[in-house]
């Protein structure tokens, strides 16, 4: 599994909650600091139209399921502990729970709309909790790369390496490589020097990796507690989602227990009490009033619309769509967008990947090269020589 999102927000923001929904994962959920004291990683999944209705035999998925044509892709979700101000400087939890961070492709900043008095903020406040969160990630990206920084600028210095390839040792522990480095330096404009770099070129650096390379996208969480029609208004004009995690959680409680046939339409059957049935009716009233997403939705908006990442389906035998044990499209991959047929069999394995010798479309039955960029749902076979 290639794709790892990671929520982070202060605490009570609803992070366990949200992960619990997600995930299937049982973990501990309360409404004081420090809920989370390491690292979750569960999977998730988000959703994509199979291409098995194209041919009217149905798919055989390694994982996840096919309902109705649509496949469910597995990513990976971590939940990141609680922050607080300071923690870049050790507070709180400190800088144990900040590296957890390091190894994600995006970034979940969730927010909880009410104050720590319990009544309801203005946007202005939401935007001031979100930024005060990732001011903490900013900082504390900066300080890590900024360590022993003298040291390290002396020794590049003394090479004629371009910036990008300077840069590369520094960045490779936090999982940048050197084409992500390319994107920072061709956005922000830093010195060639890295002794002349001050503590403003480690911020604007830092913040630059947190626009581009692992991207924060702002939630707010507990949208069934936003009753003010103006912030429900500006929010999405803001930029943000708003999502329930409480609701999402009960739609999962109930078809866990028999309540419910679908978490998709949440009509609740008839053994649900009266009681059930009405906290049921109340969720499905906020999810189709559209002002509320539900979490596969922001989850499926993080990666094709903010990372832009594509679907593609390896197969062996591009005539009948199938791997070697006759199974109809058992793989779905995520990949970048603008990825290659070559990187397609590197995904795959490396050496067939090493041993690349092409690729055939499983729809048109054309040849493709190496570099042919791949498609967003597209049916592949990678020939090579290790087979």
């Amino acid at each position: 599994m290639s794709l790892k999102i990671g929520i982070i927000g202060k605490p009570n923001s609803g992070k366990s909650t949200l992960f619990s929904a997600l995930t299937g994962t049982a973990v501990a959920i309360g409404n004081y600091p420090f809920t989370t004291t390491s690292t979750e990683v569960g999977v998730a999944y988000i959703t994509n139209k199979c291409p098995h209705l194209e041919i009217n035999v149905p798919c055989n998925p390694n994982y996840g399921r096919c309902l109705n044509g649509i496949r469910e892709i597995p990513i990976e979700i971590a939940d990141v502990p609680g922050l607080v101000e300071g923690a870049s400087q050790g507070k709180g939890m400190g800088n144990q729970f900040l590296d957890s961070v390091s190894d994600l492709n995006a970034i979940v900043n969730l927010v909880n709309p009410m104050g720590d008095d319990g009544k309801p903020l203005t946007p202005e406040g939401i935007e001031k909790a979100a930024s005060e969160t990732e001011n903490e990630i900013f900082t504390w990206f900066a300080s890590r790369i900024s360590r022993d920084w003298q040291r390290f600028a002396k020794k590049e210095d003394a090479t004629d390496s371009p910036l990008d390839e300077k840069l590369i040792t520094k960045m490779s522990f936090f999982g940048i490589n050197r084409e992500q480095i390319k994107i920072v330096l061709s956005r922000e404009s830093f010195p060639h020097a890295l002794s002349a770099w001050s503590e403003d070129d480690f911020m604007n650096f830092s913040r630059s990796v947190f626009k581009h390379i692992k991207p924060v996208i702002r939630v707010v969480n507990k949208g069934d507690l936003i009753h003010d029609v103006n912030t429900m208004e500006r929010l999405p004009e803001m930029g943000y989602s708003i999502i329930s995690a409480d609701y999402e959680l009960s739609i999962w409680k109930a078809l866990n227990h028999g309540l419910i046939d679908s978490p998709e339409s949440i009509k609740p059957k008839e053994n649900a009490s009266s009681a059930q049935k009405n906290a049921l009716s109340q969720i499905s009233s906020l999810f189709s009033s559209g002002k509320i997403l539900r979490i596969s939705s922001m989850f499926s908006r993080i990666i094709y619309d903010y990372l832009q990442y594509i679907v593609v389906y390896p197969v062996y035998d591009e005539s009948k769509w199938t791997d070697k044990k006759g199974k109809v499209l058992p793989d779905a991959f995520l990949m970048k967008h603008s990825s290659t047929a070559e990187d397609l069999a590197y995904m795959i394995h490396t050496d067939i990947g090493e041993g690349f010798i092409r690729a055939v479309d499983g729809r048109t039955r054309m040849i493709l090269g190496r570099n042919y960029e791949l498609k967003d749902r597209d049916v592949i076979r990678i020939v090579s020589k290790t087979k």
